[in-house]
């Protein structure tokens, strides 16, 4: 918005880690030197840094300086079991072995021990990189210390990075987590910037992004340093903020004055706290203001705002919220909707899909079975979409996929993101109308269905088994969108925008970092999460669903009321199925019970 304003040829301060902004202070240096030491040297690389203070930044950078004959496995998405970790491992480095059922953990290392013998041979290297790394567990944490010990007689085949928050240190320092600590041969913690390395970190970004080096005035950089403490994901969101005050006043240089609004209107109140400075509700509605701005100049035409239901915000202004909802830590100060006492379906999926957070807290991310539906006439109530006809080649066309081919494509990123929906929604036989001013996520119930946004890993994908919308990112400060409508096992077929494009997982791992959006079937009349004590007829649909999948349950006969009995029901199939045993029947339930009644849905792979 206020590019032209500054003469900046493109935002200087945008949170995404783009490679091009790069400031290496002496602390990322020698960072990115233990990252470096990492790609040629056997054992572990530790690097740990407080949250925003560049980890990932340094990340994009190193992989631009991979050596040729260097395979590079990267993981984003810790939050695995061993199995799933393994999986991920062999589709990365594109190890080939049989994905018509689960392996076993013995046959995954077979698999990539003979892979590892034959790059070897072939006098390539690899390497594992491992981003929030802090989100392992003990278990996965083991399984990868003893990845290490795959290796010939005078070499290691396989030499991992781990990146995390400082906790991942406290957490290799358990005595039952020794082995792995004792094989760290690099270790180094990112700190934050001092006040000299900020004022030299927004004058390169400034420069970079071919504005004027001195918009910020010497005391504006003091106090920016003061309260971003150095952070340099803090400097930006604050610095962003400040320019963004400057433009609307009219100023072409950046005061104290402007950087303490900005500070307090990404910040928050827990921020405002800590300094001391109690501001009314005058930020806000400027924020809200802006916000809504924002929204309408996104648009197509003559500036029609889309409309939604009450919650619902825009593509461009949730994401604009969603920096303004984020304490100094990093963590989403945004309230969880809960979605188990809504009297209508309306209310399930309000935000747009690739910022909305998942639609219930109450299952485990864990995904290795699931499936997506429920018959299309156990929602009387709804338009339900037509059963898949889809009979999909078992091998998919042979392409070979450049990054031209994964490009955003052009147009406005919010009709990029419908049209994925569109393709997805067709999969189900639903006809989604791009041209309206319809959320894709609020136009689902219209048809049945629910969206249920995600932060998973390719074999979570391939467990669901259904189409998804991927949201995926390039240098830009906003994501795009595909849709993800088939497999043959190892390959899928991408749709972005006009084009189709066959990619192996591989393909995708600069662009996609494991958020994706898949749509299921409801049951009848569903209106959300069910737990014990509720009263409602999809009580009754559960427990005779519950009773067809296990027929020797005691239950007695369906009633709208759930029970006790019903919850340890619930608790046992929860268990079974590798979710969160807690009795609470949110979406990824919903997803298991038609999985295991074999209902009919959308396949990505026939």
């Amino acid at each position: 918005m206020y590019r032209e304003h500054f003469g900046l040829i493109q935002e200087p301060f945008s949170i995404a880690p783009d490679p091009a902004f790069l400031f290496l202070s002496d602390a990322h240096n020698e960072a990115l030197a233990h990252l470096m030491y990492g790609f040629s040297h056997g054992g572990f690389v530790l690097i740990t840094g407080e949250v925003g203070t560049g980890k990932t930044t340094l990340l994009r950078n190193l992989l631009d300086r991979t050596p040729p004959d260097l395979d590079v496995a990267f993981i984003l998405n810790p939050r695995l079991t061993v199995r799933e970790l393994l999986e991920t491992l062999c589709d990365e480095l594109g190890a080939v072995y049989d994905k018509s059922e689960p392996l076993s953990v013995k046959q995954y290392i077979d698999v990539l021990n003979k892979h590892l013998l034959q790059t070897h041979q072939a006098g390539r290297s690899t390497v594992v990189i491992i981003d929030e790394a802090q989100n392992l567990s003990p278990a996965v944490l083991e399984q990868i210390r003893l990845l290490t010990n795959l290796e010939t007689n005078d070499k290691k085949l396989l030499r991992i990075i781990l990146l995390g928050q400082p906790e991942l240190a406290d957490m290799l320092g358990r005595t039952e987590l020794r082995q792995l600590a004792q094989r760290i041969t690099a270790r180094y913690h990112l700190t934050p910037l001092n006040k000299e390395d900020v004022h030299a970190y927004v004058v390169h970004r400034l420069a970079r992004a071919g504005g004027n080096p001195s918009i910020f005035t010497k005391a504006a950089l003091n106090t920016l340093y003061r309260l971003s403490n150095g952070t340099p994901r803090l400097i930006n969101v604050i610095a962003d903020r400040a320019m963004l005050g400057a433009y609307v006043e009219g100023k072409y240089q950046v005061t104290p004055v402007l950087v303490k609004n900005g500070a307090r209107e990404v910040l928050g109140q827990q921020r405002r706290n800590r300094y001391r400075y109690f501001a009314g509700a005058g930020s806000v509605v400027v924020l809200a203001a802006a916000a809504m701005a924002w929204a309408y100049f996104s648009q197509d035409g003559a500036g029609q705002v889309t409309q939604a239901v009450p919650n619902a915000l825009s593509d461009r202004t949730q994401q604009n919220a969603e920096v303004a909802a984020q304490d100094s830590t990093g963590n989403d100060l945004r309230p969880v909707r809960a979605i188990d006492t809504t009297p209508t379906v309306s209310r399930v999926e309000q935000l747009t899909p690739s910022n909305t957070p998942a639609s219930s807290t109450s299952d485990e991310p864990t995904l290795e079975r699931a499936a997506t539906s429920t018959p299309a006439s156990a929602n009387p109530g709804s338009t339900a979409p037509a059963e898949s006809t889809s009979t999909a080649p078992t091998a998919l066309p042979e392409q070979t996929v450049s990054a031209a081919d994964l490009a955003r494509p052009a147009g406005r990123t919010f009709r990029n993101q419908r049209r994925a929906y569109q393709a997805v929604f067709a999969n189900w036989g639903a006809d989604y109308p791009i041209n309206s001013n319809q959320i894709p996520c609020d136009f689902a119930p219209r048809v049945g269905l629910q969206c249920l946004s995600r932060k998973g890993s390719w074999s979570e994908i391939d467990a669901l088994n259904a189409p998804v919308v991927l949201e995926l990112w390039d240098n830009a400060s906003s994501p795009y969108y595909a849709a993800l409508t088939r497999s043959d096992g190892s390959r899928y077929e991408v749709k972005i925008g006009d084009r189709t494009v066959y990619a192996t997982p591989r393909d995708l791992r600069d662009n996609w970092f494991g958020a994706y959006v898949v749509l299921w079937q409801t049951p009848p009349e569903y209106n959300g999460s069910l737990r014990e004590g509720d009263n409602h007829p999809t009580v009754q649909w559960l427990q005779a669903r519950l009773m067809e999948i296990e027929p020797g349950l005691r239950l007695g006969e369906p009633q709208p009321y759930f029970s006790t009995e019903l919850r340890n029901a619930v608790m046992e199939f929860q268990r079974k199925e590798g979710l969160l045993a807690d009795g609470i029947v949110g979406p990824l339930t919903w997803i298991r019970i038609s999985d295991r009644l074999n209902l009919p849905a959308p396949k990505l792979r026939s």
